[in-house]
């Protein structure tokens, strides 16, 4: 449901956007149909969740819960581990951004996220250096030399 008014929000947002100056399609364009279909997403969840729980209730099999006992937190903990700690990680890199900028701060980012998440071996440290370096640089240049994009550099340097 949280998604659905995010996505009501997000939507109503766009409406904010200066109109097209030339043809039809304006910058509002592609941001409406992301959140639509992120409207839809929400409203697909929302009904199986619901369809989901009335079947647990019908099949008479009301049981305490495990998720409620300091086992199944436990396991729920380990379950998601990876998603945790990719939102402890990326909420850092965004804290980051604000003092380092763009360019430090994702190269600090993608390797410790793909290290995180992927495998640890010898040669995924290469892989991991030489893919942190190659993504970061071209997206730097990218949007900073070629579309003249401004990334943020940071409060410190």
């Amino acid at each position: 449901i949280i998604l659905i008014v995010f996505a009501a929000i997000m939507y109503h947002q766009t409406t904010m956007l200066p109109p097209a100056l030339f043809g039809d399609v304006g910058a509002a364009f592609v941001p409406k149909i992301w959140f639509t279909i992120l409207g839809i997403c929400g409203v697909s969840l929302t009904v199986t969740g619901f369809v989901r729980d009335r079947k647990r209730k019908a099949s008479g099999a009301d049981q305490v819960a495990a998720d409620h006992t300091r086992e199944g937190i436990k396991e729920f903990l380990i379950y998601y581990r990876f998603v945790f700690s990719g939102f402890i990680i990326f909420f850092f890199y965004i804290l980051l951004m604000k003092y380092i900028g763009y360019l430090y701060s994702t190269l600090l980012f993608m390797p410790i996220l793909m290290w995180v998440l992927g495998p640890r071996t010898g040669k995924s440290v290469g892989i991991i250096a030489l893919t942190s370096i190659g993504v970061t640089g071209i997206i730097y240049f990218g949007f900073v030399k070629v579309l003249r994009v401004f990334l943020p550099s940071g409060s410190l340097f």
